[in-house]
């Protein structure tokens, strides 16, 4: 495929909007990046889950993006934690709405609410991509039959799938 060419009006549009938080007076980087590790660090949230606390934390994800146009950096040092918060805030989303779709346990992935594993019903991967300022959420089946390893239970294995 042919590399994608910026024009100087768009390489300008990046550098301004990278350089944005230097010129702002609003939310410290810093309190953003908190926040975000107030939303993932708890181990009621991220190791042993259930809907209700992930749906809090996730809440506490979406209260960090929205502040996220008003991010302040006071310098480089600062700029760079405030393009973290923006990473550290798309990855916690990403984890938690996932999370929140996958309705079993598997492997360190231990939900309260769901805790057995369910091959019949989750043997696949969980995906997503963004859908304007949301975020679509879907599965995809694992292709288990080119794998070594096979599930023990032949309703594992998705219909399409089987010989």
């Amino acid at each position: 495929p042919a590399a994608a060419v910026a024009d100087a009006a768009q390489a300008e549009a990046l550098v301004r909007e990278t350089l944005a938080p230097l010129g702002r007076d609003g939310v410290p980087a810093m309190d953003l990046v908190r926040g975000i590790q107030d939303a993932v660090n708890p181990v009621g949230y991220s190791i042993y889950k259930s809907e209700e606390r992930m749906t809090e934390a996730l809440g506490l994800v979406e209260d960090v993006k929205e502040r996220l146009p008003q991010v302040k950096a006071a310098d480089p040092h600062y700029l760079v934690a405030a393009h973290d918060a923006r990473n550290m805030a798309l990855s916690a989303e990403l984890f938690y709405r996932t999370a929140l779709a996958r309705k079993e346990s598997r492997g360190w992935f231990i939900r309260e609410d769901y805790p057995e594993r369910d091959d019949a019903d989750w043997l696949k991967w969980v995906c997503a991509e963004p859908e304007g300022d949301d975020m679509r959420i879907w599965t995809e089946d694992v292709p288990v039959v080119g794998y070594s390893f096979q599930p023990t239970d032949e309703s594992a294995v998705p219909t399409a799938e089987r010989s």
